[in-house]
């Protein structure tokens, strides 16, 4: 019977995702350590990228999120989860989410106004590579662009939908 898995210390999970996003030419934008969570704002390309990690839990999260502007372009959206439009539902599914990738949808005040589309990544366990990052962030940055390709197609106003984080 195999006993418990070792973990690394969170301060050498940290320098190591530093050191694999150099290799991997990510720049980081900010390093954060904030009451619960700590992690990083990263961008690949145009795009920025959180990679975030609850204290205590054993991975980090690797999001890309998707947000729409506020007025004509949120109330299309909405309309069509209000009227339970299954064509579309099934089409934004299949936009967001692909088998290595997940996706949710980021409300505010009942409304939906964009999606994140994630990936788990487990850099405390000796076995997780650069590879396995690069992986991660290729993973949601291809399904993001995918994503915001097909909002596009609904968006009445033909405004951008905006990758990153929603400002309240």
């Amino acid at each position: 019977m195999a006993g418990p898995v070792a973990r690394k210390e969170e301060a050498l999970v940290k320098d190591e995702l530093r050191q694999y996003l150099q290799e991997i030419d990510v720049t980081i934008i900010r390093e954060f350590d904030e009451g619960e969570f700590n992690g990083f704002w990263v961008r690949f390309g145009d795009f920025p990228i959180l990679l975030e990690n609850q204290k205590g839990k054993s991975y980090y999260i690797v999001a890309f999120q998707v947000t729409l502007p506020e007025g004509p372009d949120v109330e299309a959206l909405n309309s069509y989860y209000q009227q339970g439009d299954a064509n579309f539902i099934y089409e934004l599914t299949r936009a967001f989410t692909s088998p290595l990738t997940g996706f949710s949808r980021i409300l505010e005040s009942g409304r939906v106004v964009g999606f994140t589309i994630s990936r788990y990544i487990y850099p405390f366990y000796n076995d997780f590579s650069v590879k396995d990052l690069d992986r991660a962030i290729q993973a949601v940055v291809s399904q993001g662009a995918i994503g915001i390709a097909f909002l596009k197609t609904i968006i009445p106003s033909g405004e951008k939908p905006t990758p990153g984080t929603r400002q309240s």
